[in-house]
């Protein structure tokens, strides 16, 4: 990483074109789990050590945000939260099944009802 001199204000540095690469696509991974772009970028601008401001600046002039159609993007979303319902679902019939099983174990654990073979 080097420093730029700018006129009036202290050196930045500059990140190398790979390491912003990466770190834009660092934010676009994570973007769907935050509630806005900013929040995203939040994340991710102190892991790699800079201002969350410049890495917003780094998101917007890859142009990458142009790219993703926003009615994929809604589907995304939308398919996301129908599997998290629908493992939701498939946990609960799980959770009741294993409590079928424990009762079942219960019963055979205490013998035949007769008293004996």
């Amino acid at each position: 990483m080097t420093t730029k001199p700018v006129r009036g204000r202290a050196a930045r540095p500059s990140y190398p074109a790979e390491k912003r690469a990466s770190a834009v696509q660092e934010v676009l991974d994570i973007q769907d789990d935050h509630p806005s772009l900013w929040a995203a970028v939040s994340e991710v601008a102190p892991r790699i050590g800079c201002a969350p401001k410049t890495l917003l600046e780094w998101v917007q002039d890859s142009g990458l945000l142009e790219t993703v159609d926003p009615v994929l993007l809604s589907n995304r979303k939308r398919l996301a939260a129908i599997s998290k319902a629908e493992l939701e679902l498939e946990n609960q019939r799980l959770r009741a099944e294993n409590d079928v099983l424990r009762q079942a174990c219960l019963i055979f654990a205490r013998g035949p009802a007769g008293g004996g073979f």
